[in-house]
């Protein structure tokens, strides 16, 4: 992976940003709990003194880089989708960008995995997990609304409903392709997705 960027950070913001992208990335390619703060400092150029200089323990920066990715992505996210005026085109352009394809996006379904299975296990992960799948849940919404007043979607169409169907078929898929289910693969997944926008929201719609 990277070693980073050449320049050295002039900020502890800079500094605490560049760690934990350095570690969110280990996370994706290693495992949430292969990731050593050594492996961190090394990716970094620096020393294990300063890892924990700004994160005390090795849970606190695991724990941060896991936020810190998932916050990039719905800022990504946000911003690409801001862009699309028209509602169903601007849900299609939401499905593409969940597909697991190889890169960051990949990385990002890793790490949300991992978050998933954390939270399993870990109490104190659950309250963050839950705001940001709630958050998931409201991009979808928000489009679902929207669309049913631009008259693209049926206008009996329930947000909530679609929401939380949708998120769940989504993350379903998802979990098939990432572990290699046979006869899942992306193509099959955007199907699947495009298929169900189809028959619960444009099937019928003014």
């Amino acid at each position: 992976m990277s070693t980073g960027t050449k320049t050295e950070p002039r900020t502890d913001e800079d500094r605490r940003a560049r760690i934990l992208d350095a570690t969110w990335q280990l996370i994706a390619e290693r495992g949430f709990h292969a990731v050593r703060i050594s492996d961190i400092a090394k990716v970094c150029g620096t020393s294990t003194g300063t890892v924990h200089y700004y994160f005390p323990g090795k849970n606190d920066v695991l724990a941060e880089a896991l936020k810190y990715c998932v916050d990039r992505a719905f800022a990504r996210q946000s911003t690409q989708l801001r862009a699309v005026h028209n509602a169903h085109e601007r849900l299609l352009k939401l499905i593409d960008m969940q597909l697991p394809r190889v890169g960051q996006v990949r990385d990002e379904w890793a790490i949300w995995l991992q978050y998933w299975a954390e939270a399993t296990i870990r109490p104190e992960f659950r309250p963050a997990h839950n705001e940001y799948y709630a958050r998931w849940q409201e991009t979808v919404r928000r489009i679902v609304q929207r669309g049913r007043r631009q008259g693209v979607f049926r206008a009996d169409a329930d947000p909530h409903v679609v929401a939380l169907r949708l998120t769940a078929l989504t993350d379903g898929a998802a979990i098939q392709v990432l572990t290699g289910v046979p006869g899942m693969t992306i193509g099959t997944m955007r199907e699947l997705l495009v298929d169900f926008v189809h028959q619960e929201l444009v099937a019928g719609a003014r």
